[in-house]
């Protein structure tokens, strides 16, 4: 007997296939449909959404297509925002998620024809980056009908929707009529470096429909290529200091204390105890991606009478991106500082750093390249039936049921490369770009080729990684609703709703081999990977990788430099020299051998964890027309009852002991056998909702809306297993299933004026009282039973062996080598290590684990505008959303906190012409700064900077059935700007681009 889960995925698509074959049998003949004129374009779309708005009965905001398969935007993310109170995020410079009066992506609900879509992401972190966010750039434009935004609570929708629901509409062929149409694009994007500079888009859609309005078929397709190089730099770390001018000489250790103030390398020193912040790092990244989509569609409707209407669709969508990635960094370590200028913020951090290492045999520093290739594939299948059934002139039914998979199968290889010839590290933080420097010294006949300039001579390998991740998220869904209408008109709208979602994440899956060790971090004579490895490499000029910025120094001693590098080659070479066994004290650093398949810090698990949410829904709306005085007024009230049963399920190596391999590096004996943790919660939401609207005059309408939404936690938040995260510092993370979902109460109040057929006014304004947030609490526990080798009499006996060898404060170091002399091993073999045992003491960690956190309130206020200038075909479109929320994230604060991501002002400012077959539009959308993460690295924030981007658009029908047109996307080619606690802090930036593209359309 199968699962509850699969007899009711049988039991849903058994009675779809019985109720399609049951109509079959009825068919009978309709009279011939009425001729209409069909009206498009610009102004046509603009006037449909504002319809759209005017008749619903709480906050709906739309977009229409202009004509078929033509949205207004060719990425529908990018259409979204055009709304009142929506913005996006972007990826590779394109939109991707949605953001609703500042409620983060993964809390609004994205659903197909009204039903629930599965997501997954595509960036090969599966385990930790599970998601309900949906992204748009799976979808294209071209198959989508219509979009409507629901901003207010409504019981007779699906849940999940803190923010807002938002609903794609696809073609229906009874609706459409016979038609069809294809489209041909060619795509330029602007910032390809390597890759075709334009690329092919092609798409389709035909709709058919027979002589009585029986039956139609409607098919429609769409595939993309589009190359792109994505030009990106950023910080890893932004680190925690306390200035003590006591301890400046710990600071620069490589200059006399005195000599050390004589020369005053230390300008605008903070004072006392002042809190600064120093950079790890900085990474210079240059990625070449090409990306595949393809869309399709088919939907078919039988109406074999009037009161009867049988639709089966299913939608298919792929979308794959390859990218090669070609990484420089270099690693900064604070106790080598020979130079350092701060600025003057009031948290400060450093504008000019610099380091210096004496070089010769005592003390080399390393750039470091890496080397990505990296292949995933987002695939969505949804397969559903609607049932519409006219039982009499009052009561009607529907039943619809679909079941929906998305699967994503990502694989990120990469290989690590180091140039242990630096003697002088420099950075300059006093530009949006930070500069990265370096001085090098390759006359080191271990490290480098002695002919004085950094080449492939110099590369030694160092590590490598192989990551495998899949990620599937399924949803069955079926729903019964009926709608009874009384003699007044009034309207009763009933149902019920089941719903399972099923999200599965594994990484590594046994296809990934880890971490492995290549020449570890400190590197080897590059002599060691063979005579064709220095041909691998060619130098790269960044330069030229970020055209938009100035990463040169005035001074002559430091180099922005880079290099390429073969990958498939570099990666053949390094796997055969460490298979093949080199000499260990050459190659060999890691102990246990060659692959290492975890670290303290990674901790890269083979994982298989399922998420189950099985949700029952009921839901009650009663809509009633009437006058107030002699106003016309409508009232709606909702009620829906939802009940939520979790289970999480893990399916992991567990540790078996921890291992001390040096006097920082730490690493999990894993088991070969996975052991299985199944956890459950359950829940209960009720959800009403009023909207009540006047109309004090026959164009003003004033609304006014209270309802209750909610949406859950991220699927990262439910797993049931725990991660160790650090063992250096005993530190894990565990999910929580037992978790509540967010709730919020929404209060709406707005006025609109619709004042001409296509224009109108309105003012809204509206408070979101969130409960239930997401956040984070400390456990203390000793998971596993492991053992610290750091404590216990072993670790003792090491310390007063080395005090009474005269070793009054020994160091870490000292104590792992002494432990080692003691068990009978050379601290020289790097092989050697100390394992936990029972006369260490536990190990208690403390874990992060998710738990329902603040409250929070956010109030808002929106204004539109729409305006056409009489029959001129000239037109604007103006909307303004700001947005404020109780609790905001305090900068100078140290340590974690609460505060709402994602929320931000934003703004559009369209101007458009419509008239004599042209249609042109400029679009202006800005988007202000915005937190966009409160734990970037521990409890440092991030903050996405304020963005703005303008696009524009024009075509010309040649005839009733051809159209040229041609486009551009932030043709200023603006960037994109991340930073922390200041804005000298720079987390990331993206160098982007114009992209352009010039089309033919043609409509039968």
């Amino acid at each position: 007997m199968g699962s509850p889960r699969q007899m009711f995925k049988k039991k849903v698509l058994a009675a779809s296939v019985a109720a399609l074959a049951s109509v079959s049998y009825s068919a009978v003949a309709q009279d011939a449909p009425v001729e209409e004129v069909l009206v498009t374009g610009i102004r046509a779309s603009l006037e449909n959404a504002m319809d759209i708005k005017r008749d619903s009965s709480g906050v709906v905001d739309a977009i229409s297509a202009e004509d078929i398969g033509k949205m207004p935007d060719a990425n529908l993310a990018e259409s979204l925002q055009r709304i009142t109170g929506v913005s996006i995020s972007r990826t590779n410079g394109e939109g991707s998620q949605v953001t609703v009066r500042g409620i983060d992506p993964s809390m609004n609900m994205v659903t197909l024809n009204g039903r629930n879509m599965p997501a997954v992401n595509n960036d090969g972190n599966a385990g930790d980056t599970a998601t309900r966010a949906f992204d748009f750039n799976n979808l294209a434009s071209e198959v989508v009908n219509g979009v409507e935004v629901y901003k207010t609570g409504n019981a007779a929708i699906t849940t999940g929707g803190l923010g807002a629901v938002i609903n794609i509409k696809t073609l229906r062929p009874l609706d459409a009529g016979s038609k069809a149409t294809v489209g041909a694009k060619l795509v330029h994007d602007t910032t390809v470096e390597n890759g075709d500079d334009v690329t092919p888009e092609v798409s389709g859609l035909y709709s058919w429909v027979d002589d009585d309005s029986v039956f139609g078929v409607a098919v429609a397709a769409s595939y993309q290529g589009r190359d792109n190089s994505r030009s990106n730099a950023f910080v890893t770390e932004w680190r925690e200091t306390t200035w003590e001018d006591e301890n400046l000489a710990h600071l620069l250790p490589y200059l006399e204390p005195e000599a050390a103030r004589e020369n005053n390398p230390v300008v605008n020193a903070p004072s006392g105890n002042t809190i600064f912040y120093t950079p790890s790092d900085i990474r210079y990244v240059s990625e070449d991606n090409s990306r595949t989509r393809t869309n399709a569609q088919l939907t078919l409707q039988y109406s074999p009478v009037d009161s009867l209407t049988a639709t089966l669709d299913y939608t298919f969508a792929e979308n794959e991106l390859e990218a090669e990635r070609a990484q420089q960094s270099t690693w900064y370590n604070l106790s080598a500082i020979t130079a350092i200028e701060f600025n003057r913020n009031e948290i400060p951090s450093p504008a000019v750093y610099q380091e210096t290492y004496p070089g010769g045999d005592d003390v080399w520093k390393d750039v470091s390249f890496a080397q990505q290739d990296f292949n995933g594939k987002t695939t969505m299948n949804s397969l559903g039936v609607n049932l519409e059934w006219q039982a009499s002139d009052s009561l009607s039914f529907v039943f619809d049921a679909h079941n929906s998979v998305a699967e994503n199968i990502a694989t990120r290889k990469e290989i690590g490369l180091n140039a242990n010839i630096v003697t002088g590290n420099y950075g300059d933080f006093r530009a949006d770009l930070p500069v990265m420097g370096i001085t090098i010294d390759d006359s080191s006949l271990a490290n480098g080729n002695n002919n004085g300039r950094l080449d492939g001579g110099d590369i030694s390998g160092s590590m490598g990684t192989i990551v495998y991740a899949e990620q599937e998220t399924e949803i069955t869904q079926a729903r019964i609703g009926g709608e009874f209408i009384f003699s007044n008109d009034a309207k009763l709208n009933f149902g019920l709703e089941f719903r399972e979602d099923n999200n599965l994440t594994k990484v590594d899956d046994g296809a990934a081999t880890g971490r492995i060790t290549m020449g570890n971090w400190g590197g080897v004579d590059p002599d060691v990977f063979g005579g064709e490895w220095p041909g691998l490499f060619t130098s790269k000029d960044f330069a030229d990788v970020y055209p938009d910025y100035d990463i040169t120094t005035t001074d002559d001693n430091f180099l922005a430099m880079g290099l390429d590098v073969d990958y498939d080659a570099a990666a053949s070479i390094l796997e055969q020299v460490y298979a093949s066994g080199v000499d260990p004290d050459n190659f060999s650093n890691f102990p246990g051998g060659k692959i290492q398949p975890n670290s303290a810090v990674t901790g890269i698990y083979n994982v298989n964890r399922e998420i189950t949410e099985e949700v029952t829904s009921a839901f009650a709306q009663y809509f009633t027309e009437f006058d107030l005085g002699e106003m016309p007024a409508s009232l709606q009230l909702g009620l829906r009852v939802e009940q939520t049963e979790v289970t999480s399920t893990s399916v992991v190596n567990i540790p078996l002991a921890l291992r001390w391999d040096d006097s920082d590096d730490f690493s999990q004996v894993l088991s070969t056998e996975v052991q299985e943790t199944a956890r459950e919660g359950d829940y209960t939401n009720v959800l009403p909702n009023v909207d009540f609207s006047v109309n004090p005059t026959e164009d003003v309408k004033v609304r006014f809306g209270l309802s209750k939404t909610m949406a859950r936690a991220g699927y990262a938040d439910l797993r049931g297993d725990v991660a160790i995260n650090n063992i250096q510092s005993l530190t894990a993370n565990a999910g929580n299933p037992n978790l509540e979902p967010m709730e919020s109460i929404n209060f709406d109040l707005s006025t609109e004026w619709y004042y001409d057929d296509a224009s109108y006014m309105s003012v809204g304004i509206f408070n979101k009282k969130v409960s239930n947030f997401i956040g984070s609490d400390i456990e203390v526990s000793d998971w596993y039973g492991l053992r610290d080798p750091r404590t216990g009499e072993r670790y003792a006996d090491a310390v007063a062996d080395l005090q009474n060898a005269g070793t009054a404060n020994p160091t870490t170091l000292q104590i792992f080598n002494q432990m080692l002399v003691n068990e009978g091993k050379d601290p020289a073999d790097e092989s050697t290590f100390i394992q936990g045992n029972d006369t260490d003491q536990l190990a208690y960690w403390g874990t992060t684990i998710p738990v329902n956190d603040q409250d929070n309130e956010i109030t808002g206020l929106e204004l539109a505008i729409q305006h056409w200038f009489g029959d001129s075909g000239f037109g604007v479109q103006a909307n303004y959303t700001t947005v404020d929320s109780d609790v905001k994230f305090d900068v100078s604060r140290r340590g974690g906190q609460f505060a709402m991501v994602g929320l931000s002002d934003s703004a559009n400012l369209v101007a458009f012409y419509d008239d004599n077959g042209i249609q042109a539009r400029v679009a202006y959308n800005w988007r202000d700064a915005f937190l966009d993460n409160r734990t970037q690295f521990n409890t440092e924030p991030s903050f996405t900077e304020a963005y703005s981007q303008i696009d524009a658009s024009v075509s010309y029908e040649i005839n009733d059935s051809l159209t040229v047109s041609a486009e551009g996307l932030n043709i200023t080619g603006e960037n994109s700007r991340r930073h922390g606690r200041t804005r000298d802090m720079l987390w990331s930036l993206e160098d982007l681009g114009a992209r352009y593209n010039v089309g033919v359309r043609y409509t039968f």
